[in-house]
């Protein structure tokens, strides 16, 4: 059977993986919304549909009524949301309570929330620690909500720290893995942000798009975390890649994540592939210091 498929954010690093997978099914109509604040026509997959515009216009964009709604199209960053406080409201408030909505009046079949692990800070009070967090928290408690007044099929992912093909070495929103592989192509010190002891668990993006499908396809309700089990210090990175190593000051994200549900592993069978360290030394051994040095 022929299915129509919604991934928002289907032009940023995740949710470019999530495409790749679905368009290898010939029976999948496959559409990107993106307002393309951080996504990239670069991370365009041949197959699927990419139509630009902010998802609180969903309703106008979006004539169909897909079959399932991957929910990524959000601000996705921790230290410049306080800055971007606005940016960070219109986008993770606004537009995804029309998303939201959007699914509940269509009556969309299944709606799959891409939640950030930044909740389970702290032991749970990970949400107050910035804008970000405090929206995506609030998005998770909106759709649990729908799901108990309104009956609307939902699950919900949590993300871990995704690194690998596509992610995002340049520029203020860049993250940690492709910076500093920047980094180290450039032969400049690691700016690691002090105290450098804080722990990030990350994992895969290939395996957070296996993760989330599989969400969509058997899982149901709150609580699927997809992330690595172990986790690293942005100092052992950073020595990964071979130093040296200069600390600034700056905000260092959330402290190390509490207790999170295990669903993921427990009724999906999901798990990781790839360690960072191990994507690390490739990295390393595929770019030798020495060629730098030319």
């Amino acid at each position: 059977m022929s299915k129509t498929i919604l991934v928002t954010g289907g032009a940023g690093h995740v949710g470019s993986h999530i495409i790749e997978i679905l368009v290898k099914d010939p029976n999948n109509k496959v559409i990107s919304l993106d307002n393309y604040f951080n996504g990239s026509t670069d991370n365009h997959i041949n197959g699927a549909e990419y139509r630009s515009g902010h998802t609180k216009d969903i309703d106008k964009l979006i004539p169909e009524t897909p079959d399932i709604v991957f929910h990524l199209g959000e601000y996705a960053r921790v230290a410049p949301s306080f800055d971007d406080v606005e940016k960070v409201y219109d986008m993770n408030i606004v537009g995804t309570f029309a998303v939201v909505e959007f699914c509940r009046k269509r009556g969309v079949g299944k709606l799959v929330y891409a939640a950030s692990s930044t909740k389970f800070a702290i032991e749970g009070d990970g949400r107050h620690q910035n804008p970000y967090s405090f929206t995506k928290a609030t998005n998770i408690d909106l759709i649990n909500n729908y799901g108990r007044w309104y009956n609307l099929p939902f699950a919900i992912c949590y993300f871990y720290n995704a690194f690998g093909p596509r992610e995002k070495g340049i520029g203020a929103y860049a993250t940690l893995i492709a910076k500093f592989e920047q980094i180290y192509l450039s032969g400049e010190p690691f700016t690691v942000v002090k105290p450098g002891t804080q722990k990030r668990n990350f994992t895969y993006v290939k395996d957070l798009a296996r993760g989330i499908i599989l969400t969509a396809q058997k899982g149901q309700g709150d609580g699927y975390t997809l992330g690595n089990t172990k986790g690293y210090s942005i100092i052992e990175i950073a020595q990964a890649f071979g130093g040296p190593i200069k600390y600034i000051d700056g905000y260092p994200g959330r402290t190390e994540s509490g207790d999170a549900p295990n669903k993921a592993r427990e009724e999906l069978a999901w798990d990781t592939t790839i360690d960072i360290i191990d994507y690390i030394k490739d990295f390393v051994e595929k770019h030798p210091k020495r060629s730098r040095e030319i």
